[in-house]
């Protein structure tokens, strides 16, 4: 499920944002999301690189031959041809929001063929000329509900010390932010604070609701449960009195699901060069 490969890696005051997040249009002309329309050296068969809005991710080759890729978010495939030919392309698509996937194909920035990929289809689009190719996904959509907890601004106050350590498990759902000294997680494994001595911990509770409820928190200690707090969106300022074990802190009811996921799959692109 990609959201919760996505949410894993979410900071605490980024959890709220993915939740009914719908990608905008990402245009195929224009500097902004295109490199110059000239091409630069070409590659026989074309090697198409993958690119991202913003330098999101750095770029990458597909692999050679029979070249395939997946989108899971607005990105594209570049790749510069020397001459003109016939794109084939085999895809299929996720409809979700409404809307099946699309492909837009350009060369020179130019659009010369756009489509819709609801089901498996296979496509042969002329290419004109010689130029720069991209093969750009730009109608993403993903949309979820959840319950989310997040610990802000985590402070041990003991007598001789006042470090301690926070273990959040890959499949929590979330991480810890050793600046801000701050925890967000949606899942049911509960993250484990371990402090240098036993005295008391100062935080920040907050959550988001989901399914017509928020989160209640469990704080528990050598097999003792300490207290449970209901969490809300307003961050209530706590006082936890804890020993120097390991502290487990679990979201006792999480709830997560998906209402969306929009994705285009390209299982084949070849380009043959006219003769």
């Amino acid at each position: 499920m990609r959201g919760q490969v996505l949410l894993a890696g979410l900071l605490p005051f980024a959890v709220s944002a993915l939740v009914a997040w719908q990608a905008d249009q990402l245009p195929l002309r224009g500097q902004a999301t295109l490199p110059d329309a000239q091409p630069r050296a070409c590659a026989s068969p074309l090697k198409f690189k993958v690119a991202f809005p913003d330098g999101a991710s750095p770029p990458q080759v597909t692999s050679t031959g029979a070249q395939s890729h997946t989108f899971m978010g607005n990105s594209w495939l570049t790749a510069d041809t020397c001459q003109a030919g016939t794109l084939r392309v085999v895809g299929d698509g996720q409809v979700a929001g409404g809307a099946a996937p699309q492909l837009q194909v350009a060369l020179n920035s130019e659009v010369i063929w756009t489509g819709a990929f609801a089901q498996e289809r296979e496509v042969s689009i002329p290419v004109p000329a010689a130029g720069h190719l991209t093969l750009g996904y730009f109608n993403d959509f993903y949309s979820s509900d959840y319950r989310s907890a997040a610990l802000e601004g985590v402070k041990l106050t003991a007598a001789s010390c006042d470090t301690f350590e926070v273990e959040v498990p890959s499949d929590a759902g979330g991480s810890w932010n050793a600046q801000t000294r701050s925890v967000g997680w949606l899942f049911a494994p509960p993250i484990t604070l371990k402090p240098c001595a036993a005295g008391t911990l100062h935080f920040r509770a907050s959550g988001r609701p989901g399914g017509g409820k928020a989160a209640t928190l469990e704080f528990s200690q050598e097999g003792r449960m300490l207290q449970q707090v209901q969490l809300s969106e307003t961050a209530q300022a706590l006082s936890l009195e804890i020993s120097s074990g390991p502290l487990d802190i679990r979201i006792v009811n999480p709830y997560f699901k998906e209402h969306g996921d929009r994705n285009l799959t390209l299982r084949e692109i070849a380009f043959s060069p006219a003769q």
